[in-house]
Parts: C-alpha cells; sequence; structure tokens
C-alpha cells in the first residue's frame, strides 16, 4: 500500500527505513511511504503543509524539539514525536490514545494505548511527562481558539 489517511482510529506511525507501520485500532499495516510523506499529505488533506503545522507549534508552546504534529484540530488528532522524524526509527503516537506509562528501567518507558497496544521506547519518564504537558497547553490553546471571540 501507497497511502493512508489518518483518522480517528489511527493510534501510532512507527517509521522503518523508508515504509511506515500505522497502527490502528483494528489493525496495523505497513505502507511503502516514508512518515514524513505520510504527514505531510495528511496535513495537506486538512489544508495545510506539515511544515507550517511545525512551524505553528513551535510559536504557540516556544519550543523547538519533538514538537506535536496536528493532524487535524476538529478530530483532536495531534501526534506526539517520541523521537526525532529524522532518526532512522521514529514513533508517533496520537496522544489521547495513550491509556499509560510505566518507567521499565531507567530511560525506558512501556507506553499502553488503546486496543492493547504496548511500545517499549527509550525515553526518560521526565521527558516523555514534558511532552504531555505540551499537548495539553497545545490542547487548551486551541480550545480558546475555538471560543474566543475575535472583534
Amino acid at each position: 500500500m501507497n497511502s493512508y489517511i489518518i483518522k480517528n482510529s489511527t493510534i501510532a506511525l512507527l517509521k522503518k527505513e523508508n515504509k511506515t507501520v500505522c497502527y490502528d485500532v483494528e489493525n496495523s499495516i505497513v505502507i511503502n511511504k516514508n512518515i514524513k510523506r505520510i504527514l505531510a499529505s495528511n496535513c495537506l488533506f486538512h489544508g495545510s503543509t506539515l511544515s507550517g503545522r511545525i512551524e505553528s507549534v513551535k510559536n504557540i508552546l516556544k519550543i523547538q524539539y519533538k514538537v506535536p504534529i496536528i493532524i487535524s484540530v476538529a478530530e483532536n488528532i495531534i501526534f506526539m514525536q517520541i523521537n526525532s522524524l529524522r532518526d532512522k526509527e521514529c514513533l508517533l503516537i496520537v496522544a489521547n490514545k495513550i491509556i499509560d506509562y510505566e518507567e521499565v528501567e531507567k530511560n525506558h518507558l512501556r507506553i499502553k494505548c488503546l486496543n492493547n497496544n504496548v511500545f517499549d521506547v527509550n525515553i526518560s519518564k521526565y521527558s516523555f511527562e514534558r511532552m504531555l504537558i505540551n499537548i495539553i497547553k497545545l490542547n487548551n490553546y486551541l480550545k480558546w481558539l475555538n471560543t474566543a471571540n475575535f472583534v
């Protein structure tokens, strides 16, 4: 398969060289496309560019690294970058699909998502919790934008 539409049932994307494993509520499929291309085409589908979304979130949150990636505000699809998109392997998880996480050992977490999807990642608990806080801040900002009356 060469394309993938990110939707409400999407849980995570895992970059493996030039392929991407897309985890969905029902199953997982391998797409013969780089993760950045999948993100870019989905951002365009929702009316923006990937670089535009990243720059916007950098400006909102005042951060530079592991920036959350908004795919759809209406559907609340925001990816948490566990690793950089430039890394050989990169895991992106839809933030609201995370159920729990636990520190297995120092700098190693087990993230539990919907439908018993479990991802073991090399990240500190502190870094992961900072990313969660950034997602909460971003969600609050987006909710505020949706309800603000601009004159």
